[in-house]
């Protein structure tokens, strides 16, 4: 059975081809003119006895929030550094593996979310457990009671700005969360016009 144009769409915007030298843009042209020229044949006769031409294709750019954004689309994450996505460069002021060393004390955090645990109070209150990538790919885990739980809720997938107190147990270092904030990805639109405006800027130099 032939691959049709939409089965190539989706090999091609997930990177299936990337070893091929040519982006996914003029990927994406090739495969439609090709599948088009496919369709003007009968009988597996062209339909007109002339020479093909071929046509320049424009220059075609291409970011890599456009890759991280489909691949999100096709397989519901991507594969590079998740904070790349991050639209604020702030970090806060610690890290995961800097945690251990501040029990007790209050931090500013922010984290990728890998997975959460609903649980309840034993007066029946609903409250959190969250685990958490840092900005350096290491691990954390966060404690949400049940006051913070329903100011702060979880929002779905993304990344979150965290503040609380660190806690220790059993040697593993825990955020108590004091407040919590959904922190916005990049726009993919916002990258694709500024990529777009820069291309289209003629570059001036001093006479």
């Amino acid at each position: 059975m032939d691959t049709g144009l939409e089965q190539i769409r989706i090999l091609i915007r997930i990177g299936a081809f990337r070893s091929i030298d040519k982006n996914k843009q003029r990927l994406l042209w090739e495969a439609m003119l090709h599948l088009s020229r496919a369709k003007t044949k009968r009988g597996g006769e062209e339909l007109f006895d002339t020479a093909p031409k071929t046509y320049p294709l424009p220059q075609l750019t291409r970011h890599a929030v456009e890759d991280a954004f489909d691949e999100i689309e096709l397989l519901g994450f991507s594969l590079c550094d998740p904070f790349e996505l991050l639209a604020t460069r702030e970090r806060g002021n610690t890290v995961s593996r800097g945690l251990l060393q501040q029990v007790g004390k209050h931090v500013h955090i922010f984290g990728y979310v890998v997975t959460t645990k609903d649980t309840f109070t034993k007066s029946k209150q609903t409250m959190h457990f969250g685990t958490f990538l840092d900005c350096e790919g290491c691990v954390f885990d966060t404690v949400h009671f049940p006051g913070v739980a329903q100011k702060y809720p979880f929002r779905g997938r993304g990344f979150y700005e965290i503040r609380g107190k660190v806690t220790e147990d059993f040697g593993v270092p825990v955020v108590e969360v004091t407040q919590m904030l959904k922190a916005p990805m990049v726009n993919k639109r916002a990258e694709q016009f500024m990529l777009e405006t820069v291309s289209r800027t003629p570059a001036y130099t001093d006479s």
